[in-house]
């Protein structure tokens, strides 16, 4: 009896815990049904390498859910074609006076990618990267083809969108993979579509130079963005300092530090396609991919001056707010000392004392009344000798 009477405490403490962990997994179970599902990274240790054994490999998506783009040109020819699947892309013949052949998906999908990956060869590590986003910004080669991973950058409803592209390259065929529709590189189309563009008398590495560069370029106007927004927060700043200028400070910080950290490996890129002896770059073409390196170069160093503003602002706006509290605090403590005597003297002659000889006396409240102006108007000329207020 003893024994069940010492026992009885704890399993009664473990019921109660049971019922409440499943109180709460009752509770919050409803908001965990809205929240997205995303995949730990915790899954994938010590997994298999490569894409075939990536979760929906086998599982086609729905038709026109992923838009496949495909270009064929060369020196006389251009076509450009789209595709609701990956199949369909497949079956499209390539024609025979094209020499080069750009594909791109606008959509990171396990079924497309390894599609792809079993029809033109290419490695199923590097099929793995291109489906596990985000990657650091690289180049890494392969017997017969390349992958090269970047960032793209840009600006939509006044945010930052930053996303993984992916290059899948071989001698004459160019794959791309997004993680999104919408890119930047319309500008590239046109070019490619006019008869006398460079894109038909170089290979596919010029074309990914010139997608490359338009990622680096568009970096550019989105710094300007960010430079009239801080410009814009100084003046509100200056005029009407409200708390919702910090909050605009620290995302436009924020972002500024992702594209930072985005940037710097894409200045490590851009240095090996146009420097490295294993460069898939011709060597007629890494002239202009030094160019890309050098504006890199030049977009970090805008970063730092955008980052170096926005610190500044957030400083300027936190002293004008400082000197705001300073300037009420001044006032109130002008207003206490004000009264101050004026609160003594009531406090005085508002004693319940019997005996107090000014109470009796007729002129007593004129001389009260005249006392506390006096008072008031000599602290009044003392602070504005001192120069404490009326400035």
């Amino acid at each position: 009896m003893a024994t069940e009477q010492k026992k009885s405490p704890s399993s009664l403490g473990s019921q109660i815990g049971v019922a409440l962990s499943s109180l709460t997994k009752l509770v919050s179970s409803p908001f965990n049904s809205l929240l997205p599902q995303v995949e730990k990274v915790s899954a994938r240790i010590a997994s298999s390498p490569g894409i075939e054994h990536a979760k929906g490999v086998d599982q086609a998506p729905e038709v026109g859910s992923i838009p496949i783009q495909c270009i064929d040109y060369g020196k006389e020819h251009f076509e450009k074609a789209q595709f609701a699947t990956v199949k369909e892309l497949l079956a499209h013949q390539r024609p025979e006076d094209s020499s080069i052949r750009w594909i791109n998906v606008e959509g990171l999908n396990p079924y497309i990618i390894n599609e792809l990956r079993k029809a033109f060869d290419f490695h199923t590590l590097a099929a793995e990267d291109v489906l596990n986003a985000p990657q650091r910004s690289k180049f890494e080669p392969y017997e017969n083809h390349c992958l090269i991973m970047a960032h793209m950058a840009r600006i939509q409803n006044d945010s930052l969108i930053s996303e993984q592209v992916s290059f899948i390259l071989f001698q004459d065929i160019l794959i791309t993979f997004q993680e999104k529709p919408g890119d930047v590189w319309d500008p590239v189309r046109v070019r490619i579509e006019k008869p006398d563009s460079r894109f038909r008398k170089y290979g596919a590495s010029y074309l990914v130079y010139a997608l490359i560069d338009a990622i680096v370029d568009n970096v550019f106007p989105i710094l300007e963005f960010y430079g009239d927004a801080l410009n814009a927060l100084e003046q509100q700043a200056m005029n009407n300092p409200n708390p919702s200028i910090q909050q605009s400070i620290y995302v436009i910080k924020r972002e500024l530090f992702g594209l930072r950290r985005s940037m710097w490996p894409m200045r490590e890129l851009s240095s090996k396609l146009a420097f490295d002896d294993t460069s898939p770059v011709e060597k007629k073409v890494r002239t202009y991919m030094r160019d890309v390196n050098d504006h890199a170069i030049q977009i970090i160093d805008l970063i730092e001056s955008c980052r170096e503003m926005a610190n500044g602002l957030q400083d300027f706006y936190i002293s004008i707010v400082s000197n705001r509290m300073n300037e009420v605090m001044k006032a109130l403590t002008v207003m206490a000392s004000l009264f101050l005597p004026i609160t003594f003297l009531a406090g005085v002659y508002g004693m319940n004392f019997e005996f107090i000889p000014e109470l009796g006396w007729k002129f007593a409240y004129p001389t009260f009344l005249i006392t506390c102006t006096t008072c008031t108007a000599a602290l009044l000329w003392f602070f504005k000798r001192k120069g404490w207020i009326g400035k």
